[in-house]
């Protein structure tokens, strides 16, 4: 696992927040990625309008899907601060200008979510004001309650994360493709490593690496036609061979979301 230092208050509150750091300061058993799109190519948001950037004091945080006006799902590990810090900006494909930006009124996390494990990392951000819907500004249909997830099938993953391990974050969104990986293969992976992969996780990646969510991608959605069936939350590095990403199971976790939102 690799290491960080915390970044220091004096830096947050000077806005220079560098796009999502690995958080291991909050979470010591498992790797998590700083969310990184690796592998992939520039879009736009009018492609992927339910594409949100979490942003804590002005600066990306962590990526985010909106899933109705003034609801957006994300990942638990991106909220380790007080809520008045957090704003989302949705509706352009830039993280540092343009769009919506609206401050957060809530932050849900799941009950269960532990910060050791990853498990169940999913949150519920509840919004200050409505979203203007538009051409680059829309939901995301959401699966249903542990709604099957065919191993091979091919699914997309966008955000404002690193290019390349280690690498700087650009400011247009990226997006690539990367096929569902089964659990029980991703178990048997991960289990060298000593990280569990539990049914409140999905994975995907190419058993060959190179193309993955990475640094700034936390948090974002992975999408199987137009419908989110993941969350961005950790992986053992960035598109390495044999290790895939690893995202929180939106069908899994279906019932959280309508608990908390009533969709």
């Amino acid at each position: 696992m690799k290491s960080i230092v915390i970044l220091p208050l004096l830096l947050l509150l000077a806005g220079t927040l560098v796009a999502a750091s690995k958080f291991d300061f909050v979470f010591k058993n498992v790797p998590f990625i700083d969310g990184r799109i690796v592998g992939g190519e520039a879009t736009t948001i009018e492609q992927h309008p339910y594409q949100i950037s979490v942003q804590i004091l002005g600066s990306h945080w962590c990526g985010g899907s909106i899933i109705s006006d003034r609801y957006i799902v994300s990942a638990a590990h991106c909220f380790a601060y007080p809520t008045s810090w957090y704003s989302i900006r949705a509706g352009s494909s830039l993280h540092n200008s343009g769009g919506q930006v609206i401050a957060a009124s809530s932050i849900t996390n799941h009950p269960n979510y532990n910060p050791s494990t990853a498990d169940n990392d999913i949150s519920i951000v509840f919004l200050a004001s409505a979203l203007t819907f538009g051409s680059g500004v829309a939901t995301i249909p959401l699966p249903a309650q542990n709604e099957y997830v065919a191993e091979g099938s091919l699914a997309v993953v966008t955000g404002w994360g690193n290019l390349q391990e280690g690498g700087s974050a650009p400011i247009q969104l990226q997006v690539v493709g990367v096929p569902i990986v089964s659990n029980a293969r991703c178990a048997a992976l991960y289990s060298v490593l000593g990280w569990d992969v539990s049914d409140n996780m999905l994975c995907a990646g190419y058993d060959e690496g190179g193309k993955d969510a990475c640094q700034g991608d936390s948090g974002g959605p992975l999408a199987i036609n137009g419908t989110l069936i993941g969350i961005v939350s950790w992986g053992q590095g960035c598109a390495q061979p044999g290790f895939p990403g690893v995202y929180a199971n939106v069908p899994y976790l279906r019932n959280f979301i309508t608990s908390v939102t009533g969709i």
